[in-house]
């Protein structure tokens, strides 16, 4: 049976730059690359030197803890480089692309086999796909364990971020099969697997078997699998709950069911940064500018993955694993003299602070938000702002976040620290009037909670 959960607090913020428009297929870029430092928990050793010719699916890394949980080369190359960075951690591996080059044959299943496996048939043929780091926790937001057997496994069918790419874009209806067959051996790692979706559906969606049915509806963070664990199946005591993006699964299928490790990735390049966003399909680890495309002149700001959460890099970088967007936007902010006291008319504020926020009115195509912080870091002021932003229950974000900055981690704890997602925090980020780094602030305390726990 469907279940419906309609979230009230929140918000969309309406940036300008959305993509539109067919999905534009890229050619296979010069080169690719991973970013291991995007997978929390993972700890990666490399499985190739610099100089190997790789096939496309071969292995490039393994976690340093259990080295059968690898990551496979998105196309056949050549390794060009391995990059370390402090305490010699590794940041990328790029592969220079060889189109031609040969590929790794994996085993193949059928939706019968998937379903006759049991969990350590079925651990194995996951981490041999390449796709396990797919596989988050909560709450910590790691890398998942194959030694631990979670509470249930969430599937993530809705994207509700600023100008984040959804399900229409990043599912196919022929995806069906490959979700299903992500779904049988999910299955069978967990008890549980819940699948969240949006309202109205979608034919890749439809009429899937082992997965209890959750229809998300409201505004931004209603589609963050963090807040929506929350609300389903909250990890009890010292349980977990995995989730996973159903884009990211439909790639675990496509490898388990054509034995060839699946690379293929639509990507959203937006922000009013970028002179055409749009939708692009590449492979994993494509390079930043191929994807982006045109920029207007002047400074930019590039941000990998969400624009609240999401890394700034440089354009030279290559897109992550589980970033589905590339967001421009231009550094450069104006200023207006005597701001504050003029109507405003073409500004946005959440605090309804100007006119056209007084008028009710939002903005139909966007405004055209940038990196600016008008203004400086302030205390921590208690106006219970942060609470209209927050979906998931009984947290009280003004205590919690006074707790993390005073460094109490014992009562950031009991406060909630471990419910909260990052997503929320940085909603609360955007809309705090003191101009504080919440989301950096939560971040540093489960790191804190990681070390002293661990």
């Amino acid at each position: 049976m469907d279940r419906v959960h309609q979230i009230r607090r929140g918000l969309d913020i309406p940036i300008a730059g959305g993509a539109s428009g067919e999905i534009v297929a890229l050619p296979l870029p010069a080169s690719v690359a991973y970013l291991p430092r995007e997978l929390r928990g993972m700890t990666v050793r490399p499985a190739v030197r610099e100089g190997d010719r790789v096939a496309q699916g071969a292995v490039l890394l393994a976690d340093k803890a259990d080295r059968a949980m690898v990551l496979r080369a998105p196309t056949a190359g050549v390794v060009r480089e391995i990059r370390r960075g402090a305490r010699r951690v590794i940041t990328d591996v790029i592969v220079d692309v060889e189109p031609e080059g040969p590929v790794e044959a994996l085993r193949a299943f059928d939706l019968a086999a998937l379903q006759a496996l049991d969990r350590p048939a079925a651990v194995e043929a996951v981490l041999a796909s390449g796709w396990w780091p797919a596989l988050r926790t909560r709450p910590l937001d790691q890398v998942a364990r194959p030694d631990t057997v979670p509470q249930s496994i969430l599937v993530g069918a809705l994207e509700t971020g600023p100008l984040m790419p959804g399900a229409a874009q990043l599912l196919d209806p022929a995806d069906r099969e490959a979700l299903q067959a992500a779904i049988y051996a999910l299955g069978k790692l967990a008890p549980r697997v819940i699948l969240a979706a949006g309202e109205g559906g979608h034919p890749a969606l439809s009429g899937l078997q082992g997965i209890e049915l959750h229809t998300f509806a409201g505004p931004h963070p209603a589609g963050d699998p963090a807040v929506q664990v929350n609300l389903v199946d909250p990890p009890r005591g010292t349980g977990q709950v995995w989730t996973i993006r159903a884009w990211d699964a439909v790639s675990l299928g496509r490898t388990l069911l054509g034995g060839r490790f699946a690379a293929e990735r639509v990507i959203a390049a937006v922000g009013t940064g970028v002179v055409q966003p749009r939708f692009v399909r590449t492979v994993l680890g494509a390079p930043i500018r191929d994807v982006v495309g045109e920029v207007h002149p002047g400074e930019q700001r590039y941000i990998l993955g969400s624009v609240l959460t999401g890394t700034a890099v440089t354009p030279d970088r290559w897109t992550a694993m589980g970033a589905r967007a590339v967001h421009v936007l231009p550094e450069e902010v104006d200023r207006s003299l005597l701001g504050w006291a003029l109507p405003m008319l073409g500004a946005w504020s959440f605090h309804s602070a100007f006119l056209k926020g007084l008028l009710n009115a939002r903005p139909a195509g966007g405004i055209d938000l940038r990196p600016g912080r008008y203004g400086g870091v302030r205390a921590i002021l208690p106006l219970g702002v942060y609470e209209k932003v927050i979906a998931t229950p009984d947290i009280e974000p003004e205590f919690l976040f006074k707790a993390l900055s005073a460094g109490d981690l014992e009562e950031s704890l009991r406060l909630g620290l471990l419910d909260l997602s990052e997503e929320e925090a940085a909603l609360c980020t955007y809309i705090c009037p003191s101009k504080i780094q919440l989301d950096l602030l939560l971040r540093d305390g489960l790191e804190q909670y990681v070390k002293e726990a661990g």
